[in-house]
């Protein structure tokens, strides 16, 4: 994979970035990685202690002239023991801008480019200390906003999806073992696998493989949040239900009918799953512009939502406009709120989808606790949250996808008794798309997808 990987792009050079976030801390750190590593911190850092492998050095940096620019702590990394494989020197010096700056500058005066965005991450994937899925939970990680997003994120970096796909692709090469030896050994009385058998093999596989298949839903769910959208005639409490679900006083309420004008929007986090709930315009006909470009933008968050919530009053039932309004969801993933049950209820709704209401107050908060139990149960179980074998990003879902269809033809072909040379040609085309998850296949495509999304330090 190296020398594929070289091709594409260059990795003989050393590289330099800041790879702390931008602004004033009390901290910054600079990387650097390649083979000049050890003899940048010899030219540039005035210490009385040799640097040595995984050990802090307190000393002095200096530019290429000998001025100071800071005091700072410095720390070798020899390869292949860091996180690229490769030598790595990190300097901790103060968190001010210009000073990182400086040092980055000094660096670059020996001949040091900068990194590309990502870089460090692809040279460790190209040095083995990690695979392609590894490093996407790299990214992952660093962008999580949840706690489960995080605990997802790490359990991932550690190798806990590409552990759960390593068996499909040794079976599969175990498959072609046997059907290549049944064909180049045909002459030396060496029976061929059978047709049948070979099928069931290809089968297990499948299964297991759909299986990882079906926890790409809740990966993306986890990954990119849920999008709820409250909808309904106006005056039937939207806003309060909104305020009520975020927490927080985020959206105008008022007695008047036609209040919220515009689409708002508030991100809370359940059980670890990131929720956006987006309150909207009560829909209606008006000729009222400003309430009308609301509407539209009401239908335009509604084609865009996971889940809606369909607000009525439970206190007057439904009228003309509830039913309008639920025609244009019944296509829709909706639960159905009953808000106000702080007044008397009228005590059948009569749904036409025959759908049970919860009976809320977004006055009082009684019954949120039903629907967060509803938002739970569309959510579902979570596929093999523990290991962490759940795919988050759409190259793997693709990945996956592809290899289960090489599989499926494969596994028809060879019933229908085709020679085992094309039957080969399906597998290996399963085992390639495996292969192309985890990096062992690779093109400049896939990089550019995974790492154009990194921060230049990471």
């Amino acid at each position: 994979m190296r020398e594929g990987l070289q091709k594409i792009v260059p990795i003989d050079d050393t590289i330099v970035a800041i790879s702390t976030t931008p602004g004033r801390s009390a901290l910054g750190v600079v990387r650097i990685s390649g083979g000049q590593s050890e003899s940048i911190a010899a030219r540039f850092l005035q210490t009385t202690k040799p640097l040595r492998h995984r050990r802090s050095t307190v000393g002095r940096w200096t530019t290429s002239e000998g001025t100071d620019v800071d005091e700072v702590v410095a720390t070798l990394f020899n390869a292949p023991n860091s996180y690229t494989g490769e030598d790595v020197l990190e300097i901790s010096a103060h968190g001010n801008p210009l000073i990182l700056a400086r040092i980055v500058e000094a660096v670059q005066s020996a001949g040091v480019r900068l990194a590309k965005p990502g870089e460090f991450t692809f040279r460790a994937v190209l040095n083995r200390k990690m695979d392609l899925i590894q490093a996407e939970a790299v990214r992952s990680f660093i962008d999580a906003q949840t706690d489960e997003q995080a605990r997802m994120a790490l359990l991932q970096m550690g190798g806990t999806l590409s552990k759960r796909i390593a068996p499909a692709k040794e079976a599969l090469i175990d498959i072609i073992a046997k059907l290549e030896a049944g064909i180049d050994f045909a002459d030396d009385d060496v029976p061929p696998s059978s047709g049948l058998l070979v099928a069931e093999e290809l089968a297990k596989v499948q299964a297991s493989l759909l299986e990882l298949q079906k926890s790409y839903g809740y990966g993306q769910i986890l990954t990119n949040g849920l999008r709820l959208a409250i909808v309904g005639k106006p005056n039937v409490g939207k806003s309060s239900l909104f305020n009520c679900l975020v927490g927080a006083n985020r959206a105008i309420v008022t007695s008047i009918p036609g209040t919220t004008r515009d689409v708002v929007s508030e991100s809370v986090s359940l059980d670890g799953v990131p929720l956006r709930f987006f309150d909207t315009a009560g829909l209606r006909d008006t000729d009222e512009p400003v309430e009308k470009i609301g509407v539209e933008r009401t239908w335009e968050t509604l084609s865009e939502a996971d889940l809606v919530i369909f607000v009525v009053d439970g206190s007057t039932g439904l009228d003309e406009m509830d039913l309008n309004v639920l025609v244009r969801i019944k296509s829709s993933a909706h639960i159905t709120v009953a808000n106000k049950s702080d007044l008397e209820q009228v005590a059948e709704l009569d749904l036409p989808d025959e759908s049970v209401p919860i009976r809320v107050s977004a006055k009082t908060g009684k019954g949120m606790k039903d629907v967060q139990s509803a938002i739970r149960q569309f959510l579902g179980s979570r596929p093999d949250e523990a290991s962490g074998s759940i795919m988050t990003s759409a190259r793997q879902f693709e990945n996956v996808s592809a290899a289960i269809g090489a599989l499926e033809k494969g596994r028809d072909s060879i019933l229908k008794g085709t020679p085992h040379e094309m039957v080969l040609l399906d597998i290996y085309d399963a085992l390639s798309h495996l292969n192309e998850l985890t990096g062992e296949v690779v093109t400049e495509d896939i990089l550019g997808r995974i790492f154009s999304t990194f921060c230049v330090g990471k």
